[in-house]
């Protein structure tokens, strides 16, 4: 400490006596009434004297009883030997880079001097340091240690990055070598890629406003799949931008991956932390973006094996479901049924397609007949009656035909709705199912046959239910 702050020496002074007060007067020439001044008179003299006599001074000691009060701060100044009163003006207390702590010793720089409204000695201080540490570092961890807590560095919440991003986004200094790499490494790796950059000041004043709205402005209009926030090495001043809260809360509540490639290999600051992923350098970052045309055409090929493999799978799962469902003894007599009715509506269709051949052949039959007994009927006027005849012949044949066809064809409807009827699945939509003890085939019929505590499984017409007998009745006891 002592280099930083020369050790001073103080030589008593003689203050002169009209500094302090009037001349004193013996009491004979009027008494201390006429030469008492007031108390605030005093306390103004005496201010005078330690502005004076006492300049600005480094004091080190331990904060003890800090207490903010409308903008001010009072505290006290503390060593195993002595106690010293001390505040801070809000435009002081303001600037200070770090949060104090009580029982933290720092070193204070300030001036002597006595408050009028309580008559106390304090030592208005105009700036404050940690003693033993720097100011930004102790800045920095109780930042990280804040942030922590809230969850801003949370593994679990960490996204994978697109494996092929359609649009890049980049936030950094427009003219700094970070940008130059970034570029560089993507027009090797994928020349195609659609690169939007947010143009930013990386150290400074006004870095840390800039590049939070470049994060923001990316987060709000969605207009990029990844996000990269870098600049290149520097000490720890220079990177101070990307320490500071509102880029942190930036990055950590970006709606887009986002890749933080800040200074170098051995520089670690907050947005790294908060970043989905961290590159070492701006040169890393962009090739995290994308991968080599012909590492992602192995991952493709790759890809289409496992896919490949998987549907294969699948076929065959479904494959020996399909034979286990067959092979069910529900559904065993089933085929059988089905060809034999079947076999009785074709016939049935062939009886009906065969009196449909026979019918021209029995109506040119009757006609012949009727030409011949017509040519025949010797009575000319008996002419028109016979015609009659044929006509009410002829419409009897016709009506009689019709109704044959009706009879066949509600014949026909009838097999097939017994048909219908006998399917099983059928039934089974209709609110029935097929209950199997775990381990037959043999569909269950009798109540039985299991006791409580037995697996169960129920064939539905739309899936399969597993159950457990939990009590059984007989048909007796229901």
């Amino acid at each position: 400490m002592s280099s930083r702050f020369p050790r001073r020496s103080f030589v008593a002074r003689r203050v002169p006596s009209s500094r302090l007060a009037e001349p004193v007067l013996p009491f004979g020439e009027g008494g201390p009434e006429a030469t008492a001044v007031s108390v605030s008179q005093f306390i103004a003299q005496l201010n005078g004297a330690l502005r004076a006599g006492v300049p600005d001074t480094w004091v080190r000691g331990e904060i003890s009883g800090w207490r903010p009060w409308k903008g001010m701060v009072f505290f006290s100044l503390k060593d195993d030997k002595a106690t010293l009163k001390a505040k801070m003006w809000p435009d002081r207390f303001r600037l200070l880079p770090f949060t104090v702590e009580e029982g933290m010793e720092v070193l204070a720089r300030g001036r002597a001097e006595v408050w009028a409204g309580s008559g106390d000695l304090s030592l208005v201080v105009s700036d404050l340091q940690p003693y033993g540490i720097g100011a930004l570092q102790l800045a920095f961890e109780q930042l990280k240690a804040r942030l922590d807590a809230e969850g801003l560095f949370d593994a679990s919440k960490k996204r994978a990055l697109p494996l092929l991003p359609g649009r890049i986004g980049v936030v950094t200094s427009r003219h700094g070598a970070a940008l130059r790499d970034i570029l560089k490494v993507l027009s090797t790796r994928f020349p195609n890629a659609h690169v939007t950059i947010y143009p930013v000041t990386v150290q400074g004043a006004a870095a840390a406003g800039e590049i939070a709205r470049g994060v923001a402005a990316f987060s709000r209009t969605r207009g990029a799949d990844v996000l990269i926030v870098a600049r290149g090495g520097g000490s720890k001043e220079d990177l101070m931008a990307f320490n500071d809260e509102r880029v942190v809360r930036a990055v950590a509540g970006s709606t887009i991956p986002t890749i933080s490639a800040v200074g170098h290999e051995v520089d670690v600051t907050l947005t790294d932390l908060a970043a989905d992923v961290r590159a070492a350098t701006p040169s890393q970052a962009a090739e995290l973006v994308v991968a080599k045309r012909e590492e992602f055409e192995a991952l493709l090929g790759r890809n289409k094996r496992d896919l490949r493999e998987i549907l294969r799978r699948k076929v065959g799962e479904a494959g020996a479901e399909l034979q286990a469902l067959l092979s069910a003894r529900a559904f065993a007599a089933f085929p059988h049924d089905i060809a034999r009715r079947r076999a009785h509506a074709l016939a049935a269709m062939q009886g009906l397609l065969s009196s449909f051949r026979s019918i021209p052949s029995v109506f040119g039959e009757r006609l012949a007949g009727a030409h011949g007994r017509l040519l025949a009927w010797p009575d000319r006027a008996a002419f028109s009656f016979r015609r009659r005849q044929i006509d009410d012949e002829l419409r009897a044949l016709t009506n009689g035909l019709a109704a044959r066809l009706e009879r066949a064809a509600a014949a026909l409807g009838g097999r097939a709705a017994q048909l219908d009827a006998l399917n099983p699945l059928r039934v089974l939509a209709r609110g029935y199912s097929v209950t199997y003890k775990e381990g037959e085939t043999a569909p269950l019929t009798d109540a039985a046959r299991v006791a409580t505590g037995d697996a169960l499984r129920i064939r539905l017409a739309r899936g399969i239910l597993g159950a457990r007998v939990t009590g059984t009745r007989t048909d007796d006891e229901s």
